[in-house]
């Protein structure tokens, strides 16, 4: 019997059974759904918008890195990188620094709307990794960040 091959894009609810970039036979499929074989080893019938047909390759977040020197800006800028080489960027923050941004006393507007801002709880690496990844794993980084050419 011959499987289709699909590679997951992202892994939203799925993360006992899902890895973001392999490959997984379809071993049924339904008109939105594929039946595959998950990372436990059990059949589970997973919703099409989680795959790409065939086997591509889906850019996986590999690193990234600070921009700017923490103690000079509340707002940080960050370049992500990703397995095909691919550059990402964005500003990341803490609530504390988003507060200490506002009381500046010559903003000029006094708000904004920046789709490609991360609130973390902390500036240590751990906290952005964990949230960065997570970001990645959801199918989300690309609306959190800017394409760098």
């Amino acid at each position: 019997m011959d499987f289709k091959l699909v590679t997951c894009t992202h892994i939203g609810m799925y993360g006992h059974a899902l890895t973001k970039g392999k490959v997984y036979q379809a071993v049924a499929e339904e008109a939105d759904r594929f039946r595959v074989i998950g990372n436990h080893s059990k059949r589970v019938w997973i919703d099409k918008s989680y795959f790409a047909d065939g086997e591509v390759e889906v850019p996986i977040l590999s690193s990234w890195k600070f921009d700017d020197p923490l103690e000079d800006f509340d707002l940080i800028e960050v370049t992500v990188t990703f397995s095909n080489g691919m550059k990402r960027w964005c500003l990341i923050t803490t609530p504390e620094r988003l507060v200490n941004h506002f009381k500046q006393p010559h903003l000029d507007p006094p708000g904004f709307n920046i789709q490609h801002l991360i609130i973390v709880r902390t500036m240590n690496n751990e906290d952005i990794e964990h949230t960065l990844k997570h970001l990645d794993e959801q199918g989300e980084i690309e609306k959190a960040t800017l394409l760098l050419e």
